[in-house]
């Protein structure tokens, strides 16, 4: 008979293990989340030739945050349809598989017009995303109970250093593999490149789930409530709620900015795929470099002031694009290098998410705080898409030859509005660490 002493040390070896794996999941999934990235869907969709592609980018961010609303449901599904673990892999497969055929589905000619063949896209978009969405709150309640609360910011820190090498190696190849074959076949439909590498994105995707299948189920110690309202319980946690109208700034401000922020580089400054991906992996191998140490900040001074320094940092970034131009558009290497402080977001805010949800309960109050979030970004990412289709060429005299004209302006206020949010951080409460010292 086993003792006491000895399932303890069996319980943790097995979480030792999962966590080992998780980390192996996050870097092989962020390879193909990299090959598959907004980025290339948004050139995907140029190569389509429709009017409006401010309100086309605008939807393609924020139509999958809109179904995301359904993520409310995932508690009730997991505990009526299958245990976290099954729950979790089949969401991913069935997302990847969309992934699969979305290109062949929206290629031009495929359909009866442009319009009909965005139109897929954005459907097809937005179901592989709910999908994974619904498989991502079975694996953030998974995760909080493979490490204990202690080292919960290192663990979290560690798996995003390799989501972020994982997602910048691949975002690289993908711009040079696009790239590469409009060099060596320039009578190459210019949609065929996007399209298979959105293919090979799905592949990695699907090879992700192998270290997820060989991860034990590490269940939580008390039961999953079991309620159909238990999806309410997170709307009347106090502490909850502060942490979720932080969240909801955050991501409504983050939102109108977002069409402003592709279209600007794309069409105005002309900046290619390549350096756009070229930028986005320098900020990647920064986080890479910096999340882990964020992680054992995290546990050792709390989550609240990483996040704030962090907040302050991004917003200062849009800055740097309102004083891009087509002649300088080097500005925005400044905005990316910025942006590496999105590390202590990524790492932090699900953190204390985690920290803040009862463990028999973490599955409703994280399906909540993405739903939520994900619906406050996606009103605003298409609001944001309209005002770049309307206003873009509004410009206000300021005497002289100064003019004030659009994309400065809303960069501005992306900065100010931002920044604000990093006040309500001081309104969050963080409990303290409690649990075992496990490591």
């Amino acid at each position: 008979m086993m003792t006491g002493d000895a399932r303890t040390s069996s319980t943790i070896l097995q979480r030792r293990r999962a966590r080992r794996l998780a980390v192996w999941n996050g870097a092989v999934w962020a390879i193909g989340n990299g090959l598959a990235s907004t980025t290339l869907i948004m050139y995907l969709a140029k190569e389509l030739g429709v009017g409006r592609l401010g309100l086309g980018i605008s939807l393609i961010v924020a139509a999958p945050h809109v179904v995301g609303l359904l993520r409310l449901g995932a508690p009730a599904m997991i505990d009526r349809l299958a245990n976290r673990k099954r729950f979790c892999i089949v969401a991913f497969v069935l997302s990847a598989l969309l992934l699969l055929v979305l290109p062949w589905i929206c290629a031009p000619g495929r359909l009866p017009s442009p319009g009909w063949s965005l139109a897929a896209l954005i459907v097809f978009w937005c179901f592989y995303h709910l999908l994974q969405y619904l498989g991502m709150v079975a694996l953030w309640s998974w995760l909080a109970d493979v490490a204990a609360l202690r080292i919960r910011g290192r663990f979290l820190g560690w798996r995003q250093r390799w989501i972020v090498a994982g997602t910048a190696a691949a975002a690289i190849d993908a711009g040079l593999f696009v790239w590469g074959l409009h060099q060596l076949y320039p009578a190459l439909p210019k949609w065929i490149p996007y399209g298979i590498t959105a293919v090979l994105g799905a592949g990695f995707m699907l090879a992700a789930l192998a270290p997820l299948g060989r991860m034990s189920s590490c269940g939580p110690r008390t039961p999953t409530a079991r309620t159909s309202t238990s999806w309410i319980k997170p709307f009347r946690d106090a502490r909850f709620l502060r942490l979720l109208l932080f969240g909801c700034w955050f991501s409504f401000f983050n939102g109108i900015t977002q069409a402003a922020q592709n279209c600007y580089p794309m069409e105005v400054l002309g900046i290619s795929l390549f350096v756009s991906l070229s930028l986005q992996t320098g900020m990647n191998l920064g986080q890479w470099t910096v999340s882990p140490w964020l992680g054992r900040l995290a546990d050792r001074l709390g989550n609240r002031p990483v996040m704030f320094v962090s907040q302050l940092l991004v917003a200062a970034g849009l800055l740097f694009f309102a004083v891009a131009t087509p002649s300088q558009w080097w500005w925005l290497i400044g905005a990316w290098v910025l942006w590496i402080a999105y590390a202590g977001l990524n790492v932090c805010l699900p953190n204390l998410m985690l920290k803040l949800a009862p463990p028999q309960a973490n599955v409703s109050y994280v399906a909540a705080f993405y739903a939520v979030t994900g619906l406050c970004y996606a009103a605003n990412t298409i609001l944001g898409g309209v005002l770049v289709d309307h206003c873009r060429t509004w410009g206000f005299p300021l005497g002289g030859n100064r003019w004030l004209f659009f994309f400065p302006c809303i960069f501005v206020l992306g900065w100010l509005t931002r920044s604000l949010g990093a006040i309500l951080l001081l309104w969050v409460i963080e409990p303290t660490a409690r649990g075992p010292r496990e490591r």
